[in-house]
């Protein structure tokens, strides 16, 4: 459970504001090309890896600053990677 000593208020607003884009997923996969199928798989499993990262990030606060900016900066080019993912055309 990730206890709040030490996790100050900023982490966790970075952390929620880092996640919102996860509220994109319904028009991602209306936007997804119909082939490969791998596309779709990867942007069903995008909201978890979100969340997980996300609180990842907030509970290594207190031992591991580093890892969690690593989290953090991987969880933005997490959403610019599904975001192209979904936008190219594969043609």
């Amino acid at each position: 459970m990730l206890s709040r000593d030490g996790v100050p208020g900023w982490v966790i607003a970075l952390a929620v504001i880092l996640a919102l884009p996860v509220f994109q997923e319904p028009m991602l996969l209306a936007s997804c090309p119909p082939e490969p199928p791998m596309v779709r798989t990867l942007v069903w499993i995008y909201p978890a890896y979100v969340i997980v990262a996300a609180w990842l990030g907030c509970a290594c606060w207190a031992r591991r600053r580093v890892m969690t900016w690593i989290l953090f900066g991987l969880l933005l080019l997490t959403h610019i990677g599904v975001y192209m993912l979904v936008t190219q055309d594969l043609n």
